[in-house]
């Protein structure tokens, strides 16, 4: 695995993408001020991305608990594996707390599980659906 992305699940998108896009001047990779995801180069095999937060609390099936506890992810932590299920499986046998099974997420273009480290962070294992050119 490779860690490819760190994704900041944020409240007001808008906001982010032009602090990011214009005030860090990080080339944007993919996505717009309207796009509630985008993809920003730093300069690195790694990605930042930031995503609408509700977005992800929709997804995660968290979207019913309130907004503003502890409990609805601010981040994500992203490693793109070769096979998704192959991963979960070794994961889950030596421990690992799954919170969603893979599954193919034609939105987002990738196959992905979620986890969550002992610290309830969010970590999600994916690979995308259509193999993407370098």
């Amino acid at each position: 695995m490779r860690c490819s992305y760190i994704r900041l699940l944020v409240n007001d998108y808008e906001a982010c993408f032009h602090f990011y896009a214009d005030l860090l001047k990080l080339p944007v990779l993919w996505g717009d001020e309207s796009s509630r995801y985008a993809e920003f180069d730093v300069g690195s095999p790694t990605k930042l991305a930031i995503n609408q937060r509700e977005v992800m609390a929709e997804a995660l099936e968290t979207d019913t608990a309130d907004p503003e506890l502890p409990h609805q992810d601010r981040l994500a932590v992203v490693f793109e594996a070769e096979d998704v299920d192959a991963t979960t499986e070794q994961l889950v046998a030596a421990g690992a707390r799954q919170v969603m099974e893979p599954r193919d997420w034609t939105a987002w273009g990738v196959r992905a599980a979620h986890f969550r480290d002992p610290d309830g962070y969010l970590l999600e294992i994916n690979h995308p659906l259509i193999p993407l050119e370098d």
